[in-house]
């Protein structure tokens, strides 16, 4: 069994969990016992962190008392998570402790990566005499962000259905494996009365914060971009995107030449897509440039409603009687400020 402090920086580790059963104390004593009251502390610190940061946080682990009651907030915060039910606020806590992981593991020899990659029965292999790191093709396409071009399998060299990969790609491709693993661990959980009734105050005012923050996407614009206007299929690749789910590459090209079909800056379109998972500017600004023609001799233009069908990016349970009437998001979007103007003007009309 790996040591505490590792069990603390790795929480999701089997041997983690093997030590919470035989260590740890009930769960009214984790509760409710003032020994145990740091660990509750850190474990609202995790969800606060990971809701305003994308990311758990740091704290101090160099006694052996820090790391243990950092590795009991892991369990206490998943608890709470689930009582809090909204989906929101899983998908950004799983995403939080998923970037935790990516930025220790960073600091990890390749050892220790492969170790846990076996977490999450991923296909690797390391020649150690060639110093050369591979991974299924399979588990590749699975958790690889293959929108970027780097991430791209025409750009990966591939041997006998293994894609090569370095450290840093494989801290990555973890990364997403815990995201995936917590995300599904928690969506259909149910919640622990105990957890419910000790955390009453926090899992209100985190529910509180959730709520203003999807009214606040919901409603806010976005450069010159009304969100409300949206149809249903740019709302939902918006919402995911917001709330750090990775998006089909399609998905992403579509918003971004939408946005620019409304004249909207690159710097406003970069700012939609900072709440990525792997969000990084430079090459976000890269691509939006490029989709936009800032920076290339072509300009894209958005897709059309019959092209986000084939690519399965229409809600069709979320379809409305515009959406009917209409084959483009473009017409869509316009009409719905054609039909708010009419309704201000008749309004007008009416007063006076």
């Amino acid at each position: 069994m790996k040591d505490l402090l590792t069990l603390a920086k790795y929480p999701f580790l089997s041997d983690a969990k093997i030590y919470v059963r035989k260590e740890a104390p009930t769960v009214q004593e984790l509760l409710e016992d003032p020994l145990f009251e740091r660990a509750r502390l850190i474990a609202i610190d995790r969800l606060d962190n990971a809701f305003h940061h994308n990311d758990v946080g740091d704290r101090s682990l160099i006694t052996e008392t820090e790391a243990l009651m950092e590795l009991l907030s892991y369990p206490i915060a998943r608890m709470i998570t689930v009582c809090i039910g909204d989906s929101f606020l899983i998908k950004r806590y799983a995403l939080g402790e998923a970037v935790h992981l990516y930025k220790n593991l960073l600091k990890e020899a390749i050892d220790f990566l492969l170790y846990s990659a076996k977490e999450f029965e991923l296909d690797i292999q390391f020649d150690v005499d060639e110093d050369r790191l591979s991974i299924s093709f399979i588990h590749y396409l699975r958790y690889a962000p293959t929108r970027y071009k780097t991430w791209k399998m025409i750009n990966r060299e591939m041997i006998d259905g293994y894609i090569t990969i370095n450290h840093k790609d494989l801290c990555r491709l973890l990364q997403e494996a815990l995201r995936h693993r917590v995300n599904n661990e928690l969506k259909d959980k149910i919640c622990h009365p105990m957890v419910q009734s000790f955390f009453s105050e926090d899992i209100t005012r985190i529910q509180n914060k959730v709520l203003m923050h999807r009214k606040k996407m919901e409603t806010a614009p976005i450069g010159r971009l009304d969100v409300a206007k949206l149809p249903p299929c740019l709302k939902d690749i918006l919402a995911a995107i917001q709330s750090g789910e990775n998006v089909p590459h399609m998905g992403r090209f579509a918003l971004v030449a939408f946005l620019s079909s409304l004249k909207m800056t690159a710097n406003d379109i970069v700012k939609v897509f900072s709440t990525a998972p792997d969000f990084e500017e430079e090459k976000t600004r890269y691509q939006i440039e490029h989709i936009t023609g800032t920076t290339g001799a072509t300009t894209y233009t958005a897709p059309g409603c019959d092209k986000l069908k084939t690519y399965g990016l229409c809600p069709s349970e979320k379809i409305d009687e515009l959406c009917r009437s209409t084959n483009h998001p473009l017409n869509y979007y316009r009409k719905k400020w054609q039909n708010e103007t009419h309704s201000t003007k008749r309004s007008s009309q009416s007063k006076k």
